[in-house]
């Protein structure tokens, strides 16, 4: 069921979302209502490349650069973003691992 499948994802967006408002030095880039299930952000003073190694090092996957869209990025001064994919094979316990690493990311490199 594909509208099933849809409405779950975008309840991990949204969860997601919720959390990363309570992420103190947290820029979310690309907020738009109706996108697909992506969570593509910055940390405050970190470059996304020192991010996603540090989050790899936790078990925690996600992409970073500028995700075909560099014109853009240049454009409004973005060096690239981490960004964190979510379908219909994560859950929110995964969601809360990706902050529970991202905490300890910011923890390290302030």
């Amino acid at each position: 069921d594909r509208d099933a499948l849809s409405q779950y994802e975008g309840e991990l967006l949204n969860y997601a979302h919720e959390r990363a408002e309570q992420c103190e030095g947290m820029r979310l880039v690309g907020t738009a209502k109706h996108k697909a299930g992506v969570l593509s952000f910055l940390l405050e003073g970190t470059h996304p490349a020192d991010v996603g190694m540090l989050l790899d090092q936790q078990g925690i996957a996600v992409r970073t650069g500028h995700h075909c869209a560099m014109p853009i990025m240049d454009q409004f001064g973005i060096p690239g973003t981490a960004r964190a994919s979510f379908s219909i094979y994560n859950t929110k316990q995964e969601v809360d691992a990706l902050f529970e690493a991202i905490e300890k990311v910011k923890m390290f490199l302030c």
